[in-house]
């Protein structure tokens, strides 16, 4: 199954592993709640189906193959300025992820396939 993940920047800077596209992972994921400022950054984007979360509790991992990877930054004036993200497809995720310009960066939006292998 194919899941589009949602990890916070401070889940990655904290307590976060960095990845690679192709990279086999194994994250407590968590139902995606909480997550309607990403529509207001992001109008049209598709919905995501979990979120990282390292201090999730005692929810077992999922383990699946990244099958890409996605920066977003986005504007704030004390709230998400709707239509302000941007995704990034990059290679890698990684601790300290800068900004973009007057863009905060926010997390990292994931496809994570989480059949098993044949």
């Amino acid at each position: 199954m194919r899941l589009t993940v949602w990890m916070d920047h401070w889940q990655m800077d904290c307590c976060g592993t960095p990845f690679d596209t192709g990279a086999t992972v194994a994250w407590r994921l968590r139902p995606a709640t909480d997550l309607d400022w990403l529509s207001t950054a992001l109008p049209g984007t598709a919905a995501v189906d979990a979120v990282e979360d390292h201090h999730g509790g005692d929810t077992p991992p999922t383990t699946g193959t990244v099958l890409s990877i996605a920066t977003l930054h986005c504007r704030h004036d004390g709230r998400i300025v709707p239509g302000s993200g941007i995704l990034t497809p990059v290679p890698r995720a990684g601790k300290w992820t800068g900004d973009l310009g007057d863009r905060h960066f926010a997390g990292f939006l994931i496809q994570l396939d989480t059949a098993p292998a044949a």
